[in-house]
Parts: structure tokens; C-alpha cells; sequence
């Protein structure tokens, strides 16, 4: 039976990697986006999505949501909507995960940022994203605790400037991995190569890439 893993905001950037790596090395990929039908802030439709799955081997909380705007014009409805996409959806997802790991174990992964990384460089006009990210990797620690018992490891992966169209939204200039690079790293956690590592946050800065 081939492996199955479900990607959210598999339809480009970093989970579209992510998706096309685990399709090219034999997995069964179910990817949830906005773009293909599923919103994965709406329960209803993230559990419609994983019902029809039977084995999961590994989630990949790729989603997420950048509407860059100063504090003083941040929207609401456009706070409400990064949460939505970057945790909400993650929280929806992975617990619907746990429902399928709960008997044979599994793989979550946090797509997460250094922009979510205390202590790391902040940007201007990115509150939302930054409090959405930084409550990714605070869910993964807590959810690696309670999978421990089911055999469900959950680790974060909080890379830093990706070229990916969010990051052309972000206007970040500088160094920058590839979604290839990050795809290939994502696979490594969701793989029972990285077995036993559960609650760990991988952090990867382009600038400290060896050259």
C-alpha cells in the first residue's frame, strides 16, 4: 500500500513542492487548498476532505494567509483571515489527523517561519502573519506531547525567505532557499527517517547556507 499524506495549500509555493516531491516518490497525496475546493478554516469541509481517507501517514500544514498592511489599517476581517489560514485551518486539519494516526501512528509537519521565531527579525506590517506562525509552532509542542502515546510525531519546519509569490507580498529582500529545498527537508520529518524526533522546530535561515 503506497503511503498517503494530505497537503494543505498544496497548489504552489512551498506546498506545491512539497506535494509534487512526495507524488514523485511513489506517496498518495491529497492536497486541500482554497483553490481547489477545500477551505480549510471551515470544518465541515476539512472533515467532508479526510472522510474519505482510510490511512494516513502524514499531514503537511502548509497553508497560510499574507495581507500586509501597519497595524493602524489592519483589517478585522483581514487578522481574522490569516489566523483562519495559518492556524485555524492547521488546528482543524491536524486533529482530523489524529483521528486516522490514533491506531498506527503517523507524521504531522508545521510549515511554520522565522518570522513565528522569538528573537528573530520581525517585518513591518505583518502582525497577523507573525502571530499565526508563532501559534503554529506553539501548537505543534503541544500536539507532540499528546501524540506521543498514538505514535504521532509533530515537528515544525520555520524556514526563512522563500522564493514564493508571498514572499514578492512580503517584499523581503536578501537571501532566499527554494521550495524544492524546503520540500525536500518537509519529507525528511514526515518520513520515518527522522523517527523519534517529535516536538523540535527546524529553523532554516538562507544566510546561513554554506557556500
Amino acid at each position: 500500500m503506497r503511503p498517503t499524506a494530505v497537503v494543505t495549500g498544496g497548489s504552489g509555493g512551498i506546498g506545491g513542492a512539497v506535494a509534487a516531491e512526495l507524488r514523485g516518490r511513489g506517496w498518495q497525496v491529497v492536497s486541500l487548498s482554497r483553490r481547489e475546493g477545500c477551505d480549510i478554516s471551515d470544518e465541515a469541509q476539512v472533515r467532508g476532505a479526510f472522510g474519505g481517507i482510510e490511512h494516513l501517514d502524514a499531514l503537511i500544514n502548509c497553508a497560510a494567509q499574507l495581507i500586509k498592511a501597519p497595524i493602524l489599517e489592519l483589517t478585522a476581517a483581514d487578522w481574522d483571515a490569516q489566523i483562519d489560514a495559518g492556524l485555524r485551518g492547521a488546528f482543524l486539519c491536524s486533529r482530523e489527523a489524529f483521528r486516522l494516526m490514533r491506531e498506527d501512528g503517523g507524521s504531522i509537519v508545521m510549515v511554520s517561519s522565522l518570522s513565528g521565531v522569538a528573537g528573530a527579525e520581525k517585518f513591518p506590517g505583518m502582525a497577523a502573519y507573525v502571530a499565526a506562525k508563532s501559534g503554529l509552532a506553539g501548537l505543534a509542542e503541544a500536539l507532540a506531547v499528546e501524540g506521543r502515546p498514538h505514535g504521532i510525531r509533530v515537528n515544525t519546519i520555520s524556514p526563512g525567505a522563500v522564493d514564493t509569490p508571498m514572499l514578492r507580498i512580503a517584499g523581503v529582500e536578501g537571501p532566499r532557499l527554494q521550495p524544492a529545498e524546503v520540500a525536500r527537508i518537509i519529507l525528511w520529518l514526515a518520513s520515518p527517517e527522522s523517527a523519534p524526533l517529535s516536538g523540535s522546530n527546524l529553523r532554516l535561515d538562507p544566510a546561513d547556507r554554506a557556500t
